[in-house]
């Protein structure tokens, strides 16, 4: 019998952008399950609470049925090791996520010598989209609306507006 390809993408998704959810829907269909797991981000002060991500992930992936959202603290490659996972998927917009990514999955190999990094390019329409970028033009009362699944629209668009 095969085993199971387990594939784990993992980020603050503070909040989940159409980007993300892009790179989501390529790698389910390369995998036999994907693990999406939110960081709590530490330290870091998000706009939206781990649950309220989780949340959003799980509305914007309905459709997929080889998906599990969880949370996790710590480093990826301790994680990886705990839910069995094949690889890691990152996906890619420039040549600035290709050396920071690229960095990242020599780092977690030395952390972890089973650990694989699989990276998908960003299409070219999305490339513009990244959380920074949804963050700081929901902050100024921009439009969202090709930056964010439609099924969370209307959520991260009041909570930016609360934020003004």
């Amino acid at each position: 019998m095969q085993k199971q390809r387990i594939w784990l993408f993992s980020g603050t998704f503070d909040p989940f952008t159409t980007g993300h959810l892009d790179i989501v829907n390529r790698a389910a269909q390369l995998c036999d399950k994907l693990v999406i797991a939110v960081h709590s981000a530490g330290d870091k002060k998000t706009i939206f609470s781990i649950q309220e991500r989780i949340e959003m992930i799980l509305l914007a992936t309905a459709h997929c049925d080889n998906i599990k959202v969880i949370s996790f603290q710590g480093l990826i490659a301790d994680f990886y090791d705990q839910i069995a996972a094949n690889a890691i998927v990152r996906g890619i917009r420039d040549s600035r996520d290709l050396s920071y990514e690229s960095t990242m999955a020599e780092i977690n190999h030395r952390l972890n010598n089973k650990l694989e990094t699989v990276f998908l390019l960003c299409r070219n329409e999305l490339k513009h989209i990244s959380s920074s970028n949804v963050r700081e033009l929901g902050k100024l009362g921009n439009n969202l609306l090709d930056m964010i699944p439609e099924c969370n629209l209307d959520f991260v668009q009041t909570r930016f507006a609360e934020l003004r």
